[in-house]
């Protein structure tokens, strides 16, 4: 797929509006060089050629608008509409399956290569007429006399064909810039998620730059220059070959072809007056390859993004006029080991979860605490047995209406300002009430639906992420390790006042957490080991 196939498809309309308003340029542009030469070689007829010139110049001047407006509106229209689709594919797609692509990954793409897009897309109009012009400069001279272009045509046709030889190394070279961008973005994650640890060890901070990210920028720097330098040397042999392409006309030609002076002028004036499109062709010719590379990029993306769930037709709606119940029937889920010679198995397992429940799971690290909870969430699709819902199993046709159910503050949460259903005085009056009882009611306010900051401590944070989550008002609730950066003043208030509070609204809750301090305030602890579920008898049997 290149940059006019997609086009294309983006708006048959502008398209064809820009191509018959540069055809019309170009058109323009031929007759301004054929009107030029007739002055020049008809001196008794200046006003009538003078009077043509100002015309075609006029014309031209309008249609060459007309065409870069059209491919402006074209180019950012496809920009537009490809960031959007990326976005939506993004979100659709699972999150087992982002996370398989790499975040850095996924970065690179959205930005890098989107912007690399963007920027060849600036070349396209002045690019588009450039070629048009040309076209119409060597229609022009195949009337002057054809067998003169077609002698010129094969001396350029030698300079084409090296040119294409000789752009080999460079392409390649500009083509593992693209595959260095990957590795050099991954690196960036580290340095600027690792900031902390590598500003508390100077000797570790210097290594991971000097060992790590500076070969890697070395890398990229030494393959751009390359094929930077490459184009450069081609770019400047091909103006070469043109200039010598107007020395044969004006110096070879002529021993082999008697020519009127007419079309001797008509050529070289011509030639002269295609010098500039050229080279603007010539040197946009890297911005365009390394496009084509990005443009790769995002088209493999595209197709790697499909959604997981499928439309929802034939799926079975769940019954929401039930007591809400949630089972798990012999749920599995493998993880890949690192090394590629082990796996972890969470599994298999069964479970059963009714309204109003208050459940805490606990478990050691790598137990697959987090795993269960994106199981329960629908976020994960258990590669064996079934999650149910009122007794109706969850598929890729209703795991979205699924995910409907559930409100969750995750360990790693996200918090975004903007609060999830203000709209309404009723509304705003309950996230005030939130934030006052979290104690945020003289740091943060709610202003338009937002948050008024969000530039707080990470247990600060936490509790806004909290008050997003009572607003979704969801059935369901699960908190990933929500008291773990809390103080004790307010760990006490979420195990001993919110999560009962919740509990008698008729919410199902799910905590996951190690604070045994608190697990009498559940109905139930369970415990995973291993990926295994064990529910003790008691639950202070799970604290030791």
């Amino acid at each position: 797929m290149n940059l006019l196939s997609y086009l294309y498809r983006q708006s048959r309309r502008l398209l064809l509006l820009a191509t018959i308003a540069g055809a019309i340029a170009g058109l323009s542009g031929a007759a301004l060089v054929a009107v030029i030469n007739k002055g020049i070689n008809a001196p008794d007829r200046l006003w009538e050629f003078g009077l043509a010139f100002f015309g075609l110049c006029l014309l031209m001047l309008v249609s060459k608008l007309v065409a870069e407006i059209s491919l402006l509106h074209l180019t950012q229209g496809a920009i537009y509409r490809l960031r959007l689709d990326l976005s939506t594919k993004l979100l659709a797609t699972s999150v087992h399956r982002q996370q398989t692509l790499g975040k850095h990954r996924l970065l690179v793409i959205l930005t890098d290569d989107v912007n690399t897009f963007t920027n060849a897309f600036e070349f396209i109009p002045v690019l588009f007429i450039n070629a048009i012009v040309v076209s119409g400069g060597l229609a022009y001279m195949a009337w002057l006399s054809w067998p003169m272009l077609l002698m010129l045509a094969a001396f350029l046709s030698v300079g084409l064909l090296g040119f294409h030889m000789a752009e080999r190394r460079p392409l390649a070279h500009l083509a593992k810039v693209r595959e260095q961008k990957d590795v050099l973005y991954q690196h960036f994650r580290s340095l600027i998620e690792g900031a902390r640890e590598l500003q508390l060890n100077t000797e570790r901070g210097r290594d991971f730059v000097s060992g790590v990210l500076a070969p890697g920028a070395a890398e990229l720097r030494h393959r751009f220059v390359r094929g930077m330098r490459g184009y450069a040397i081609v770019a400047n042999i091909g103006t070469l070959l043109f200039y010598l392409n107007i020395g044969v006309l004006l110096f070879v030609i002529p021993h082999w072809l008697r020519l009127p002076a007419e079309t001797l002028s008509g050529f070289t004036i011509t030639l002269l007056f295609l010098i500039r499109p050229i080279i603007d062709l010539m040197t946009a010719l890297p911005t365009l390859r390394q496009a084509g590379f990005s443009l790769a990029k995002i088209r493999q993306l595209d197709q790697e993004l499909v959604p997981s769930e499928a439309a929802g037709d034939g799926a079975r709606a769940f019954d929401t006029s039930a007591p809400l119940s949630i089972e798990l029937k012999g749920v599995c889920h493998r993880y890949p080991g690192e090394s590629g010679d082990g796996s972890f198995m969470l599994g298999p397992m069964d479970l059963r979860i009714a309204q109003g429940e208050l459940i805490f799971i606990v478990g050691g690290n790598g137990s697959g605490k987090t795993t269960l909870a994106m199981l329960l969430l629908g976020l994960y699709s258990p590669e064996a047995g079934a999650v149910a819902l009122n007794g109706i199993d969850v598929t890729d046709g209703n795991r979205e209406a699924y995910r409907q159910h559930f409100s969750a503050v995750f360990a790693d949460f996200h918090l975004f300002e903007q609060l999830p259903g203000i709209a309404g005085a009723a509304r705003h009056q309950h996230a005030l009430h939130y934030v006052k009882a979290l104690g945020l009611q003289h740091k943060v306010k709610i202003e338009d639906g937002r948050f008024s900051t969000t530039n707080l401590s990470t247990g600060q944070r936490k509790r806004l992420a909290l008050v997003a989550a009572y607003l979704e008002d969801r059935p369901v609730y699960l908190f990933d390790e929500w008291a773990a950066d809390q103080d004790p003043v307010f760990k006490r208030v979420f195990y001993t006042e919110l999560l009962p509070e919740l509990k008698a609204r008729g919410k199902t809750i799910v905590v996951i957490s190690h604070d045994d301090a608190y697990f009498s305030a559940a109905d139930r602890v369970i415990k995973l080991e291993d990926g295994h579920l064990h529910v003790p008898e008691r639950r202070d049997a799970c604290a030791a």
